[in-house]
């Protein structure tokens, strides 16, 4: 009894794996954005200075290090890890005692499950897999938070550019009624033209009040999505231009080989596949027995047996079923990630191909006319050259294309952002 006791601690011991927060952190590293303060770290609130302007990589790194919701997610590898060390260690032994009652001998009988000594490697290689597939969607779990706060971020450097571009259209409304006036007074122009230009000028300086607002909503959402109070004032700008982006060729080939969830894909379906083996070990269930007796109290006899469950009725069909039935979903499912890795790929870099061209072609062309013709319209019309309405048309249209630009700013941020998330890493050197 003692030598099998022995044999049976000798199996025991979790099966290592480096699965664990730190790989994913360092998975994260590997891939361009700063997962430093992945672990440890449980808010945001010590890291944001009050005034602070944060950047994207600002916001990324805060948002691994701080997000609620990615911190909840992360327990999940903790799980996987104690579900390897279970899986590593054999069933424990049975003992049964019963003492003598008049003529009857006292006994102990030892028991111990055999089955599940040769079941430990196939048990062990499930759960391991499944601890590596979680670490993998874990990491895709982390680019799709960077993704979001980036989105966010992007919506707050809008809001607080409208904000700007609002005011100083405001502050040109309030010059033009200030002209007006006084060539009213002059006799110029009617008092009604200048109380015409007077309402556009009041209408502006109600449009900065809803920009603020606007404001202050981008700024609560992304607070959310850093672990921040939501009446946290934050305040966003862009650290760089946007770089010329890859082939799509070039970004196919880097999803293909680095998007985490399709790894996380291939790792499951190995995992159901060695369940299903570990499930085919079941069929035979086999103890080992052990029983002493007691005839006199100076007197011990034993005998030693097994215990084997006859696979007459039940061979654990439903078990083995089960996981071949999931094997081939996680077959099919591992197809189904590929595709639609390579779908947001194509559909990322088309986006962000369009932005680019856009901001690129309005920059180039539209705003630098409208810019020409709001000069000369508003120079004219101080001298009297020019009739208010094309002063203010040529105002309107020019705080429009300001703002067409800040959209197409924002929306190449978007793409961008979009474009990292479906590749699975970085487009360029450095972290976000």
């Amino acid at each position: 009894m003692h030598a099998l006791a022995l044999a049976l601690a000798a199996t025991i011991g979790c099966a290592g794996s480096d699965r664990d927060r730190r790989w994913v952190s360092a998975a994260l590293e590997a891939r361009g954005f700063d997962a430093r303060g992945l672990e440890g770290t449980s808010g945001g609130e010590e890291v944001v200075r009050v005034g602070a302007v944060l950047d994207e990589t600002d916001v990324a790194a805060l948002a691994l290090a701080a997000s609620p919701t990615y911190r909840a997610e992360l327990t999940r590898i903790d799980a996987a890890r104690a579900d390897l060390d279970e899986a590593s260690r054999p069933a424990n032994p049975q003992i049964t005692l019963a003492a003598a009652l008049g003529p009857i001998s006292a006994f102990a009988t030892l028991l111990a499950p055999l089955e599940s000594l040769w079941q430990i490697p196939l048990r062990t290689e499930a759960a391991a897999r499944a601890l590596a597939s979680i670490a993998e969607s874990l990491v895709q779990g982390g680019l799709d938070v960077v993704r979001d706060a980036r989105l966010a971020h992007a919506e707050l450097v809008l809001a607080e550019t409208r904000v700007v571009i609002v005011r100083e259209v405001a502050a040109a409304w309030t010059e033009l009624a200030s002209i007006a006036r006084a060539r009213a007074e002059a006799g110029e122009v009617s008092p009604a033209e200048a109380a015409l230009v007077q309402a556009q000028a009041s209408a502006g300086l109600d449009a900065v009040q809803v920009q603020e607002h606007d404001v202050r909503i981008a700024s609560a959402r992304l607070a959310a999505l850093l672990g921040l109070e939501a009446d946290r004032v934050l305040h966003a700008r862009f650290a760089h231009e946007p770089e010329e982006l890859p082939t799509l060729e070039a970004l196919l080939a880097s999803a293909r080989a680095s998007r985490p969830d399709v790894q996380a894909s291939e790792l499951a379906m190995g995992a159901a596949a060695a369940r299903a083996g570990w499930e085919r070990s079941r069929v035979i269930a086999l103890a080992a027995q052990i029983e002493g007796h007691w005839t006199q109290p100076d007197t011990l006899a034993m005998r030693l047996g097994a215990r084997l469950e006859l696979p007459i009725f039940s061979a654990n069909q439903g078990g083995i079923g089960r996981a071949e039935a999931e094997a081939r979903r996680s077959e099919a499912l591992l197809e189904a990630t590929r595709v639609r890795v390579s779908r947001e790929v194509v559909e990322a870099h088309a986006r962000a191909m369009r932005a680019e061209a856009s901001l690129r072609a309005f920059r180039e062309t539209v705003l630098p006319q409208l810019e020409e013709a709001h000069r000369v319209a508003a120079r004219g019309f101080a001298i009297g050259e020019e009739t208010q309405n094309v002063a203010l048309d040529a105002l309107r249209q020019l705080g429009e294309a300001r703002l067409r630009e800040a959209e197409l700013v924002a929306e190449a941020r978007r793409a961008e952002a979009e474009l990292e998330r479906a590749v699975g890493a970085r487009l360029h050197g450095g972290r976000s």
